[in-house]
């Protein structure tokens, strides 16, 4: 694949990338550079306990700390994990449903993406969770 940036008067980026026979637009829009984002790689599976769908619902507080450990915490269950680095960075985007011609042929499209951020780290969590009982009183 290739990837071609360009940046307009108006300061927005924009990065053709082609793969094969498709092609997208990488569109950030924001102030400044995109946000960073961290990946979480879990080796369980999670549940809802309502039975509803993960995508949308709150997964927890991610606590990173220093020396690269890390804690993701959801009432009374809380993993225990680490940072790593990617080898290389994750551009995490978003359909937007829009397209624009490629050089101004109409006949030939790409897809515009939106950049939601750049993923450079991930927690890794291999351990179930632990779970915490309070006493009453908070004790």
């Amino acid at each position: 694949f290739w990837l071609k940036p360009q940046i307009d008067g108006s300061g927005v980026a924009d990065a053709s990338v082609l793969f094969g026979l498709m092609a997208a637009i990488l569109r950030y829009e924001g102030h400044g550079t995109p946000p960073e984002l961290v990946m979480i790689e879990l080796q369980s599976i999670i549940v809802m306990d309502d039975g509803s769908k993960l995508g949308g619902q709150h997964l927890g507080v991610l606590q990173i700390q220093s020396g690269g450990d890390v804690t993701l915490s959801n009432g009374p269950r809380t993993l225990y994990g680490k940072m790593q680095n990617l080898k290389k960075p994750l551009v995490a985007a978003r359909k937007t449903g829009q397209s624009d011609p490629v050089d101004g042929d109409e006949s030939r499209t790409r897809s515009l993406l939106a950049v939601e951020g750049i993923v450079r780290r991930k927690a890794v969590f291999s351990a179930r969770p632990q779970l915490s009982i309070e006493r009453e009183g908070g004790a």
